[in-house]
């Protein structure tokens, strides 16, 4: 019998069809157009607060500002290079306010970048079924689930890093200058708005210059190469000294531009994170039985590294203690912060391509037969089950396959009861009262005190508004804050949570009650 093959159109579609129904089964299209929510509404708010001020205030591209106004400031500060913040801000000016505009463009780059995955692992393995696999695999990441079409800039950067990657590659078999300067440009976009999306440019780099030094003629020859390397790199300085420079002169206390390393903290704060970072971000980051068997399969290769291709094992060593040495500055974060773990991510593929690459080297019958192929298709649907478990249940906790589903233990499902039951009765009625506030005569320039709210933005951007909240002025009692808060301009007090209004602190502040929703209370300072 003849072996059916099939045109590169067809696998295309093939593969389309696959991503678009996995995203479906995660729940993608069904969240395209929420607001921020669930798991790090936080850092979501925080990005869309920059974009609701490019949308409403025609900022300059490089002077963006969020709703939580500091000590008596302005709210100017910044964090990423806001390319996706003005862009979609200016479409807004279009179209209206949308979230499904932002989500989307997020979610197409991530399709981008996972489409250009695929391109890469069919030039180096010439497959189409472990083609598709592959950028498919990577798809099963819970944090790819849950954060493809989210409001964070950290699976854009992975998104541009993976396709820089796919056109180092073709720099490197094609001997193709425009192909460096392509990869060296996606990189730079990528490290603007995450750092940590550059461990794979370093990895390209350090091979790069290790070849050159390697042979006498090479630097004669090749110098030319280096020159897209070094403009990204002095590029990307460059804007980072720029945004220390903003924030040092405006609110530095927002965003985070140094380091938080492991030996700034005790022994007992160690061991707590090493546990949060083990039982709570890791199973967000991949699947632990998955990510630990591509791991020892990995050491497996190290052991034996003249069988494993030397390119790839080089920069999986280079990219290995790049991520080890930004746990080591970072690990301060690891308590609840699984997005910092996003552009690690390069890893699952890049170990994945070097065991299928060692595959077809020496085992060709394994890596091509049917018997392999239904096993990976098989793991591949659980990872992808898991995900999807994991992710709706940050929306909604009601499904019975997901609430009954041996994936989330009991502490995990009455967690997300809670926080959706939660939600409903403090932030929710926040998400429309906009149009109420404008009826009341709280103006978009007027500024207000939201409370309870311990982030920077979440209850402000949801309504709207400039003003303060809870986070940022724990040096000063909780009734002198919000009298600091008046002098700085504080005009209303909005009340999300009831709960509070018995609290003797506040009551000399709601006297002048003004309005209200089910669940917010509004007084006039």
């Amino acid at each position: 019998m003849m072996k059916r093959t099939y045109t590169s159109f067809q696998i295309n579609v093939i593969y389309f069809i696959l991503f678009i129904g996995i995203a479906w089964f995660y729940g993608n299209f069904d969240t395209m157009n929420r607001g921020p929510y669930s798991r790090h509404q936080w850092r979501q708010s925080d990005c869309l607060s920059i974009t609701q001020h490019y949308y409403q205030d025609n900022l300059p591209f490089l002077e963006p500002e969020i709703h939580w106004q500091g000590e008596g400031q302005t709210g100017k500060t910044i964090s990423e290079f806001p390319i996706v913040y003005y862009s979609v801000g200016n479409v807004w000016k279009i179209t209206g306010k949308h979230y499904w505009i932002y989500r989307l463009l997020n979610f197409l780059i991530l399709a981008l970048g996972l489409l250009y995955l695929k391109k890469l692992t069919h030039k180096i393995l010439d497959d189409n079924f472990w083609a598709i696999f592959v950028p498919l695999l990577l798809f099963s990441s819970p944090l790819l689930a849950y954060y493809g079409n989210n409001f964070l800039m950290n699976v854009n950067a992975l998104s541009l890093a993976i396709i820089g990657s796919y056109h180092f590659y073709c720099h490197r078999t094609e001997r193709s200058y425009k192909h460096l300067v392509y990869a060296c440009t996606l990189f730079l976009f990528a490290g603007l708005l995450k750092i940590t999306a550059l461990m794979l440019f370093v990895g390209f780099g350090a091979i790069f210059l290790y070849e050159m030094l390697l042979r006498e003629q090479s630097l004669k020859t090749r110098w030319k190469e280096l020159l897209p390397y070094a403009g990204t790199l002095i590029l990307i300085l460059g804007w980072y000294s720029y945004t220390g420079h903003y924030n040092e002169n405006n609110m530095s206390m927002v965003f985070l531009q140094g380091l938080l390393p492991i030996w700034d903290i005790s022994t007992e704060d160690i061991y707590s994170n090493w546990k949060l970072l083990h039982s709570d971000l890791l199973p967000e980051y991949f699947n632990i039985s998955a990510f630990f068997l591509l791991v020892i399969t990995f050491i497996g290769l190290l052991i034996n590294r003249k069988k494993a291709h030397p390119y790839l094992l080089a920069l999986m060593i280079l990219t290995s203690l790049g991520i080890i040495i930004y746990l080591v500055l970072f690990f301060q974060v690891f308590n609840v912060h699984e997005y910092y773990l996003i552009n690690l991510l390069v890893i699952i593929p890049l170990m994945t391509l070097l065991i299928l690459t060692f595959l077809k080297k020496h085992h060709s019958s394994i890596l091509s037969s049917k018997a392999f192929k239904i096993t990976a298709s098989i793991g591949l649907f659980f990872l992808i089950y898991s995900a999807a478990v994991r992710t709706i249940a940050k929306y909604d906790i009601g499904a019975s396959w997901v609430r009954n589903s041996a994936i989330l233990d009991k502490e995990d499902v009455a967690y997300w009861q809670w926080y959706h039951w939660n939600y409903g009765n403090t932030y929710k009625d926040l998400e429309t009262i906009e149009p109420y506030l404008e009826s009341l005569g709280i103006k978009k320039e007027d500024k207000v005190i939201s409370m309870p709210d311990g982030s920077i933005t979440i209850t402000l951007n949801l309504m709207n508004r400039n003003g303060y909240n809870d986070y940022g002025y724990h040096h000063l009692p909780k009734e002198e804050r919000i009298e600091k808060q008046i002098e700085w301009g504080a005009k209303y007090l909005v009340v999300n949570d009831t709960s509070i209004l018995h609290e003797e602190y506040i009551q000399s502040f709601i006297k002048h009650k003004i309005g209200a929703t089910d669940h917010v209370f509004i007084y006039r300072l």
